[in-house]
């Protein structure tokens, strides 16, 4: 019995995540690119973004917004961009950031089939040198709850980081829901951008 809220609560995250990704799947390529557009601009006029000399970012999957044209802008910067790989350390989900300069230098497919830096050629970027992080995830609320997909990899980071730097979730407005079932381990979000 111990168990049982804890099982509704996984149950639920489930069925979020897959109402979320038929969500996702509807969205057309011209909206998405559209929506991907405005969420860089927002995301490039943040004051953390602006601020920040060295920023986390994520190679997107097809259903999350295009970053490249945030990466471009904070490249043009001169921003160090960190992007992250994610491997298990120790049997536990982790993500080790790694700067990259040029689109040839994501060349690694990570656990989700996404492009990651090849730490042969991208310098390995300390936790402590990022100033602002992006995150992706599949839903968010207006309380700062990200639901991400299942992994535990950006809960990790984030907990990794203590609430030190700002942390913004990148995604579509369409991914807002009411309320996102949560865990004592899943972290909150500063704050989340939208087109």
């Amino acid at each position: 019995m111990k168990n049982e809220p804890l099982s509704k609560i996984r149950q639920a995250k489930n069925a979020l995540r897959r109402q979320l990704r038929a969500t996702l799947r509807e969205m057309t390529l011209e909206a998405r690119a559209a929506a991907s557009l405005e969420i860089c601009r927002r995301a490039a006029q943040a004051k953390p973004f602006r601020a920040a000399r060295c920023v986390a970012l994520f190679a997107s999957l097809p259903t999350e917004p295009d970053l490249r044209p945030l990466i471009e802008e904070a490249w043009a910067g001169r921003k160090r961009v960190a992007l992250p790989l994610m491997f298990p350390r120790d049997g536990k989900p982790h993500l080790e950031w790694h700067a990259f300069t040029a689109w040839d230098e994501l060349t690694v497919q990570g656990p989700l089939h996404v492009r990651e830096p090849d730490p042969a050629r991208c310098p390995l970027v300390d936790v402590a040198e990022i100033d602002c992080a992006f995150i992706p995830g599949l839903a968010f609320d207006n309380r700062g709850h990200r639901l991400g997909r299942g992994g535990g990899y950006y809960d990790s980071f984030l907990a990794r980081l203590g609430g030190r730097i700002p942390c913004l979730g990148l995604m579509f407005a369409c991914q807002r829901v009411d309320s996102v079932p949560h865990e004592a381990h899943d972290q909150k979000l500063s704050a989340v951008l939208t087109e």
